[in-house]
């Protein structure tokens, strides 16, 4: 194990490439997404987002939905009496950072469980989100086979946006190969993930979080209550994402395109998996949303301008999770310490 001495200068190495790779990822995205706005025109884009117009505020409330669901899993998971407030708050403020940062699952997740402080034992919500991400992992990776199913059923599109979905689906049919060999095995996948994490004080907690993953599985018989709550509310999440997506492409076109939501909404999935490196997925949402519209026979227009109502929805709650860290932050800065109970884990 390295010494204290060397692993400091260790720590700011990964930190520098991290900032450096966020900035060039950022550039190349706006240079990326400058490039596809004149192609299409700013006129033809300003005219879908005025015909979006208040529907955003539905857009909002939507995605917000789908925070809350996702907390809801999360919360299954924890221990009994935690207030769901709080879990959705952490779970909005570590999205945000993910969404920011190209090192997703290094900031978001950390944040997450750091948020909720002593609320819930850190080994505890460690745990319990590496479980709910599983889950979730699982249910993208379902819905990802659906979608790109359905549009190679359904629409003659080209070679490049057919090869593209038969890539999407080897990969998640690997995704799901792995899920089940781990429901299988039951290693200690969060203790595993933990002692990776960049942060000193998470990974002291390896051994709490290994215990808690013993007794869990030790007890796994009696949570059929507590998995039905995570499975339905990770399919909720998706019918409301769906739902989202519907309601945008009707408002641009004036029509009810079920199917052609479902498969643009599948690719926005596959671009939120495979480009996780890029902050906000920058240009890359927008080209891969124009050029599926164009081959399914929307037009490039309207991926283009879909994408972007979506970019403006992440960018709005993004804000509200950036205020929440720096308001949680403050609160401890400022706060007493008071003694921690004991941990039930």
């Amino acid at each position: 194990m390295l010494s204290a001495v060397t692993a400091a200068p260790a720590r700011e190495h990964p930190s520098r490439r991290s900032i450096a790779l966020t900035i060039v990822a950022a550039l190349v995205g706006t240079a990326l997404l400058v490039w596809q706005v004149r192609q299409v025109g700013l006129a033809e884009i300003a005219s879908g987002f005025s015909a979006v117009g208040a529907g955003f505020a539905g857009v909002l409330v939507l995605s917000w939905f789908r925070f809350v669901l996702r907390a809801l899993a999360w919360r299954a998971l924890l221990p009994p009496g935690v207030r769901l407030g709080p879990v959705v708050a952490a779970a909005m403020a570590g999205d945000a950072l993910g969404n920011l940062t190209p090192l997703s699952i290094l900031v978001g997740e950390p944040t997450k469980v750091m948020y909720l402080g002593r609320a819930v034992p850190p080994s505890r919500a460690a745990a319990a989100l590496t479980a709910e991400n599983f889950f979730y992992s699982v249910s993208v990776a379902i819905y990802v086979v659906l979608g790109t199913a359905a549009m190679l059923v359904a629409f003659p599109v080209p070679g490049v946006v057919a090869d593209a979905g038969i890539v999407a689906l080897v990969l998640m049919a690997v995704v799901l190969a792995g899920a089940a060999w781990l429901a299988w095995q039951r290693p200690a996948l969060a203790s595993a993930v933990v002692s990776r994490l960049p942060s000193a004080r998470l990974r002291g907690l390896v051994d709490h979080v290994r215990t808690f993953e013993q007794q869990s599985y030790g007890s796994s018989g009696g949570q059929a209550g507590r998995l039905a709550t995570v499975v339905l509310a990770e399919a909720t999440f998706h019918v409301f994402s769906f739902i989202e997506t519907w309601g945008v492409l009707w408002l641009l076109t004036g029509a009810s395109l079920p199917l052609e939501a479902f498969v643009l909404d599948t690719f926005s999935r596959i671009v939120n998996v495979v480009f996780k490196i890029v902050p906000l997925r920058l240009g890359v949402d927008e080209y891969a949303s124009r050029e599926v519209a164009e081959a399914i026979g929307l037009g490039g227009a309207t991926g283009l301008t879909l994408a972007l109502v979506r970019k403006g929805r992440v960018l709005v709650w993004a804000a509200v999770g950036v205020v929440l860290v720096v308001r949680r932050t403050r609160r401890r800065l400022t706060s007493p310490v008071a003694p921690r109970s004991p941990s039930t884990s």
